[in-house]
């Protein structure tokens, strides 16, 4: 762990701060999960601001809560798999307490140079602006751990793909499949496995489809099925699945 300021600078490090205190609306969240994706000088600002406050909860003794409260929160925030980080360690939240929050509140203030803007008065009130981005995770269907991070950009017509972890057997690419409810898989082409890759958004994942379409990879020869048919074995598969407030 390093002391030096977080690596991505201006209004943007107190808003990573925030992310990991996990103090943002739904829709501030969802903005940020997309910018993590496809932005890697905030992905790494994140990581900054996890390292410098899980010591903090480590300095608080673990308190025993009511039975019934952890799978109340485990039924409000789902079983969706996310990247391993001591902020998703069950045991560091069931023993933090309203003190350990402060605690960590108060450090963003200390350790923010740069003050965020006073925001300016509002003049008129307006409906809030639809969610630009969603984020999904595509996993392995046996370990169901994510192989790859598909972000659908709506304002920009995009979907960002950001691989994670995905293994192919030797001599096999990643290639990547959009099925449609009721339809045929439809191939998005190969994947590559060490860095993003944006394509243009499929007719598929628009309207309803959205959270209907399935998203699969399966492992193919060099260049991609060479049918227009998937040949290898499915290695991770997922949906977007609509948010509530």
């Amino acid at each position: 762990m390093t002391d030096a300021l977080p690596p991505h600078d201006g209004e943007d490090r107190p808003l990573a701060g925030e992310y990991v205190l996990g103090v943002l609306d739904a829709h501030e969240r969802a903005e940020a999960q997309a910018r993590i994706a496809a932005e890697p000088a905030f992905a790494r600002a994140v990581e900054w601001w996890e390292g410098r406050l899980a010591h903090l909860a480590e300095r608080i003794p673990p308190i025993e809560p009511p039975a019934a409260v952890w799978p109340r929160i485990a039924n409000l925030i789902g079983a969706a798999t996310q990247k391993p980080s001591t902020w998703n360690n069950v045991r560091l939240w069931q023993g933090a307490s309203a003190g350990a929050l402060a605690l960590a509140a108060a450090s963003i203030v200390a350790l923010v140079v740069t003050p965020r803007p006073a925001p300016p008065p509002a003049v008129a009130p307006a409906k809030p602006p639809p969610a630009v981005a969603e984020v999904a995770l595509i996993t392995d269907p046996a370990t169901k751990q994510p192989a790859l991070v598909a972000t659908l950009d709506h304002a920009a017509g995009k979907l960002i793909l950001t691989p994670v972890s995905m293994k192919m057997p030797a001599g096999r690419e990643a290639e990547l499949w959009i099925i449609p409810e009721g339809q045929k898989a439809i191939s998005l082409g190969i994947v590559p496995s060490d860095a993003p890759k944006a394509i243009a958004l499929p007719a598929g994942l628009t309207g309803a489809g959205t959270y209907t379409a399935l998203l699969a990879i399966t492992d193919e020869p060099p260049g991609g099925a060479p049918t227009g048919v998937a040949t290898g074995q499915v290695r991770a598969a997922g949906k977007f699945v609509a948010q509530t407030e």
